[in-house]
């Protein structure tokens, strides 16, 4: 369950993490851990996927363990370079798996009588998914490139941070009016039990990219500041 308050540990076994807080298999399938790990450590699995244990750790802890730690002192000590891609490959998932499969449950739930909120809805999401897409896709291809070269001491652009962080708008706002529409006005008659679920992967969808905006607006925006004056 979420939220046990005994922070996870390298030599835990990667079963009993995931049997502490099952949301963690999400986690996994970002960073496209496979199943059937036996009992390895989550170091070992870890470093079977080239992934930075402490990084990980620090993922799973804020999920399950987050009003326990000192999230910003934890995160000052890992290196950045493993969230740059765990965000990258959290966009890929939203974008290539999560939102795919909820339009294909929509266009599934809606009776023969709801054919005009059919669409409305339907497009309603397309236009959000248009909208998420173009935000992680400028991350991916102008803010984290930029933020590796500042890694490296390569950069000679001219962007600055701030100009993301400007820019930078809160992608779940969306999702909350999704999930007025859907409980308000479809009646779910053709299917209950899918509607149900939908509203369900809704309501994670919004807590995963809450968690995500917190991880780029508090966490990473920050230390690339601090990188920038020092290249000052």
């Amino acid at each position: 369950m979420s939220n046990i308050t005994v922070k996870y540990s390298k030599a835990m076994k990667m079963s009993d993490l995931i049997d502490a807080d099952y949301k963690l298999l999400l986690l996994l399938t970002r960073l496209k851990f496979s199943l059937g790990f036996g009992d390895k450590s989550v170091e070992a699995v870890c470093e079977q996927y080239n992934f930075d244990p402490r990084c990980f750790l620090f993922l799973a802890n804020i999920q399950s363990n987050k009003p326990i730690m000192d999230v910003q002192e934890e995160f000052n000590k890992l290196p950045l370079e493993p969230f740059l891609y765990y965000l990258k490959c959290s966009h890929e998932y939203f974008l290539e798996s999560r939102l795919p499969n909820i339009r294909r449950k929509l266009k599934l739930i809606f009776s023969e009588e709801e054919s005009s909120l059919e669409k409305l809805v339907l497009d309603f999401f397309d236009n959000y998914k248009k909208e998420v897409y173009e935000h992680m896709k400028y991350e991916d291809n102008t803010v984290f490139p930029y933020v590796q070269a500042l890694m490296n001491k390569s950069n000679e652009d001219k962007y600055s941070i701030n100009i993301f962080e400007e820019r930078h708008n809160n992608i779940e706002e969306k999702i909350a009016d999704l999930k007025r529409i859907l409980l308000k006005y479809v009646s779910g008659v053709k299917d209950q039990a899918l509607m149900t679920n939908i509203l369900l992967e809704l309501y994670m969808s919004e807590e995963e990219l809450e968690a995500h905006t917190f991880i780029e607006d508090s966490l990473v925006i920050p230390r690339v500041k601090n990188i920038e004056k020092g290249l000052l």
